[in-house]
């Protein structure tokens, strides 16, 4: 007789903020909770990121590719997963920013919310091109490479197509080398405009305030991004 597999998970339900569609999720099991902490031990932006997005892909019940989830949908949505699976409330150690006193603070899950205002991701260049842009997920964070290339390789990734005229253009079609020269033949205002779009990402962000309880010299911080909440 073998072993029964237990619990019958209950499922959960929350709203992308990029989108608005709903997406069903379970709660992590022990054996993910556990890769979750290895990956967290190696202090390692990559693998946490590679795990994270594992772990997510796991527990969506609904027919979504997690892989290509905004930065931010991602964020949020693990940040709901951990509060289902281990409590909406987190324990975290704040240093004071002026004794660096270690101070414990009990933070709400539930409070953290991602406002996505709707916006206008078609941007004219000139009165013959636009370009339509989306917002980036981790995997194309992941790939921009070299540093010195990274913003046009971040920007590149975050081009959707280009309309000349009448026609659309599909930057998926297209190569690296060809986007690149498309974006060096910008000028600088327009290469702005571009730009600005990825400045105003929606994030997933808590302000934290608190009164240090070795010197009571009062700290403002604001977490952000999923390994302040991991």
């Amino acid at each position: 007789m073998s072993l029964p597999t237990l619990n019958e998970l209950p499922k959960y339900e929350l709203t992308l903020p990029s989108t608005g569609k709903k997406i069903k999720f379970r709660p992590y099991l022990v054996k993910e909770e556990k890769v979750l902490m290895m990956a967290a031990e190696t202090k390692d932006a990559n693998q946490i990121m590679n795990t994270v997005i594992d772990t997510v892909s796991a527990c969506v019940t609904s027919d979504v590719n997690v892989s290509k989830l905004t930065t931010f949908d991602l964020e949020y949505l693990f940040i709901k997963l951990r509060a289902k699976s281990v409590g909406e409330k987190a324990s975290l150690n704040i240093k004071c920013k002026s004794c660096e006193h270690e101070n414990s603070y009990e933070l709400d899950l539930d409070d953290i919310v991602c406002e996505s205002k709707p916006r206008n991701n078609i941007i004219e260049l000139d009165d013959k091109v636009s370009v339509q842009m989306r917002y980036p997920s981790y995997v194309d964070l992941k790939d921009v490479g070299d540093e010195e290339e990274m913003g046009f390789n971040i920007l590149s990734s975050s081009l959707e197509a280009v309309f000349l005229n009448d026609e659309k253009i599909n930057i998926e079609d297209e190569t690296q080398e060809s986007i690149k020269r498309f974006l060096e033949s910008m000028t600088r205002e327009q290469f702005k405009k571009v730009t600005s779009f990825l400045f105003d990402i929606p994030k997933v962000a808590c302000d934290i305030d608190f009164d240090c309880v070795k010197c009571n010299e009062h700290t403002h911080i604001e977490l952000r991004g999923i390994q302040d909440f991991f």
